[in-house]
């Protein structure tokens, strides 16, 4: 197939890790297909990237600053998407910030948030999801001809009419990348933890003075919580530096207060590590208690008892339902057959 693909996030402009966030999807469907891309930089011009198995990614850039105000940015790569559309057999803006000026019914989009199952206290952080809403994310859901959403509790969220053009499919992560053959590092006895959106911090501050004993590396946090003997905080830390962190750990633990898809929980999970996180929406998508250990079963925040799972168990669960190619083959499906009326699907 020829494939149109439209994101705000690229190689070229992004602070998402190179081999995690939603773009490494079209890096996927290059190995098999006709790829090309929309995205921006500073100034416009086209040059060749490189996909999956050194396949080819035809990249289109349209000319931006580094500040997006009013969503100027994202609105250019649709625009310059909707004249490129009529040429590819599929269009598929990777966030739904990137459909504003893309021709109604011949597209597929991404949901990755939506008001009411994020929640940010940050003013300018609640204006932004606000603005996003109504400029943005209302015209996508009209006007997409398949939705798709990487939890279910944003599908629940899709209002209706537009519900039955929307379906689940879940994020990816690439399995070959993160593997634990590929780390050098032996198994410590430290808790790791990756990530700040959605991170509940006053229950995970529970969990350090509860377990004095342990040691927390916490990657990623500010600003940092109060200040404990058994923390140690990172920073800028690489991808290959981030596996090797993931090999160490006894336990990724994620106490969350929202989540829909986590890259950090997709990345451990490939690694074959024990993740202790919320039993919430968004998490449960990815976590079972075969995979997973909840936090509403410790007592008392106590990690003492507790012993990893089953990682072989853990890391093939994830190839078979995680990775990119998985996650690709579904979204070809709706590609060529856009969710029809009465689809309900969720994926296994």
């Amino acid at each position: 197939m020829k494939l149109l693909f439209l994101s705000h996030h690229w190689t070229n402009n992004s602070h998402h890790s190179l081999h995690s966030g939603f773009q490494r999807l079209v890096q996927f469907a290059a190995a098999d297909h006709e790829v090309t891309l929309v995205t921006w930089a500073d100034r416009e011009y086209e040059y060749l990237d490189v996909g999956a198995n050194g396949r080819p990614i035809r990249v289109i850039t349209v000319k931006s600053g580094r500040r997006d105000f009013l969503f100027q940015r994202r609105i250019a790569i649709s625009r310059k998407g909707a004249t490129l559309a009529p040429a590819f057999d599929a269009v598929h803006a990777l966030y739904e910030d990137c459909t504003f000026a893309l021709p109604p019914n011949r597209f597929t989009t991404t949901f990755h948030v939506l008001p009411g199952v994020v929640h940010y206290k940050e003013p300018k952080h609640r204006l932004f999801l606000f603005l996003k809403y109504h400029v943005l994310q209302r015209r996508a859901l009209r006007n997409a001809a398949s939705i798709a959403c990487v939890s279910t509790n944003l599908l629940s969220a899709i209002s209706q009419p537009y519900r039955k053009k929307a379906t689940f499919i879940p994020h990816g992560v690439d399995t070959d990348f993160w593997s634990p053959a590929l780390a050098s590092t032996q198994p410590d006895n430290y808790m790791l933890c990756v990530g700040a959106h959605g991170l509940d911090r006053p229950l995970l501050t529970n969990f350090i003075r509860a377990n004095p004993g342990r040691q927390f590396i916490i990657v990623g946090l500010r600003p940092q919580l109060d200040p404990f003997p058994n923390t140690r905080y990172l920073y800028h830390i690489s991808d290959e530096d981030l596996r090797e962190l993931y090999a160490g750990a006894t336990l990724l633990i994620r106490p969350l207060q929202f989540a829909t898809a986590n890259n950090s929980v997709l990345e451990a999970l490939s690694m074959g590590k024990t993740i202790v996180a919320s039993r919430i929406p968004g998490i449960t998508d990815y976590l079972n208690e075969k995979t997973g250990i909840f936090i509403d079963t410790l007592p008392n925040h106590s990690l003492d008892n507790i012993r990893p799972l089953d990682p072989a168990l853990i890391r093939q669960y994830t190839i078979d339902s995680f990775s990119w190619q998985k996650v690709l083959a579904e979204y070809l499906k709706i590609y060529q057959h856009p969710v029809p009326a009465t689809s309900n699907h969720t994926h296994g």
